[in-house]
């Protein structure tokens, strides 16, 4: 390969069959040693042939006698192996498994003439292109998962769905570098009930779990997100690759996605918004559906959401009661304040009552809101330990719920901190009054503007 960049001539078109370049020879030793090359070619598994421009000549059977510059092509045929594709370039394979996907899904090993180190997929093992030697296994049979194309219908007859999901769940980093696009979107493509094409000719992902969802897929170009990589290759190594009833985890999987997806949202953006939230609920649906004897996880799940709901809406409508109840004593305070300063035949009296009033009104509202907050998390408590406790793990109860209830409570308590804080200042001013005896409001104002 060293030799045939030192003279190329033009640009280098491989696919996964065929290596084809233009080159530049200029002397006998690299024309010999083209000619030995052919006779050494049949060990790596692969045919050469050198032709001039203006026919389909093979040169290599002739000993050339002038060379001034010559531009030859040379064309390089690749001996096909049931469960191998080689490539001479880093390149050659990166553009091939973009255009040409459903063959790397259909072996297990790829061998290139430019590395010198191994990289692995689930499926796929890349390796150093040495000779034509067997080839190791992949750290997982490619056969021992079900193929997508029995959970999602290929309504395109294009093929537009992978026949395999191995190959494109990709850990190793230089590899997931490569093939970061492609393995992106052939693995996207593996989540939806059905794709299809559309009038322009686009790929069409469908969700069919309850409401329709129809989402168009971005090109393949655009599917550029390490982080969105990451999160296919987990969802599509749980649906496919952890053992039996993958149609039971697809089928929740496209449920929560359905849940979660937003209206008009592309497959892509759909994907990066609502995915981690959908994977999550659906490991535990499926959890409760392989424990709970019966139980009907989405049932079980509804309900939980539900009670969540519930109750975080009555822990606002406390919080709204509180605020209520401020507004209401400080419209008595003031209207206590504006009779005293307008009159001086009203006592003290009126402006101590006031301000026991206020405060007998703070702590009882502060008791009767605490009281129900309180009831709503030892019941919260309750059914997590006794309901959800033996379905759920800990982690996966406080991503659905906990951290909800968590959220609300502490808002509850913030909101309370601030209204008491809120009676206090207007009982101090109650006070301050009563205190000084204040008569006018000109003599009130004027303390005030003192103060500051």
């Amino acid at each position: 390969m060293e030799g045939l960049r030192q003279h190329a001539a033009g640009p280098v078109s491989e696919t996964c069959d065929l290596y084809q370049q233009t080159i530049t020879v200029s002397g006998a030793p690299f024309w010999q040693f083209l000619q030995a090359a052919r006779l050494e070619a049949a060990e790596m598994g692969v045919t050469i042939s050198v032709t001039d421009h203006s026919d389909d000549y093979e040169l290599l059977d002739d000993d050339l006698e002038e060379f001034s510059e010559r531009a030859f092509s040379i064309r390089i045929v690749k001996v096909p192996h049931p469960d191998t594709l080689k490539f001479f370039t880093i390149d050659g394979f990166c553009r091939s498994a973009a255009t040409e996907s459903s063959r790397f899904e259909s072996v297990e090993n790829v061998l290139i003439a430019e590395i010198d180190f191994e990289s692995t997929s689930a499926g796929l093992i890349v390796r150093p292109w040495i000779d034509d030697s067997s080839t190791s296994s992949p750290t997982q049979s490619v056969d021992a998962a079900p193929s997508p194309r029995r959970l999602v219908n290929d309504m395109s007859g294009k093929g537009l769905v992978p026949t395999s999901v191995s190959t494109w769940i990709v850990a190793d980093a230089w590899l997931r570098d490569k093939i970061l696009n492609v393995a992106s979107y052939r693995l996207s493509l593996c989540l939806p009930d059905a794709v299809s094409i559309d009038d322009d000719g686009k790929a069409v992902a469908h969700l069919r779990s309850g409401r329709k969802v129809i989402a168009a897929v971005a090109p393949l170009s655009s599917w550029t997100s390490p982080e969105l990589l990451s999160t296919l290759s987990d969802v599509c190594e749980w649906i496919y690759l952890e053992g039996r009833d993958a149609e039971t985890r697809h089928s929740l999987l496209s449920a929560e996605l359905v849940r979660l997806w937003q209206t008009d949202s592309s497959w892509q953006d759909g994907l990066r918004e609502s995915l981690e939230g959908a994977f999550a609920s659906a490991r535990t649906a499926y959890r409760l559906h392989i424990q709970s004897k019966g139980v009907d996880a989405f049932k079980l799940m509804s309900d939980l959401r539900k009670g969540l709901a519930d109750d975080v809406r009555s822990l606002a409508n406390n919080t709204s009661s509180l605020s209520s109840g401020l507004w209401r004593d400080a419209a008595v305070a003031f209207g206590v304040i504006a009779v005293r300063l307008a009159s001086t035949t009203v006592g003290d009296w009126l402006l101590w009552m006031a301000a026991a009033y206020l405060l007998a009104s703070c702590i009882f509202s502060c008791i009767a809101a605490s009281s129900a907050v309180s009831g709503i998390v030892e019941n919260e408590k309750s059914f997590r330990s006794r309901l959800y406790g033996p379905l759920l793990l800990d982690k996966e109860y406080e991503e659905l719920a906990g951290k909800h209830y968590r959220q609300a409570e502490s808002n509850f308590r913030w909101y309370r901190r601030f209204i008491v804080l809120a009676y206090l200042i207007v009982v101090a001013v109650l006070l301050g009054i009563a205190h000084y005896g204040f008569r006018t409001s000109d003599n009130f104002f004027h303390m005030v503007i003192s103060s500051l």
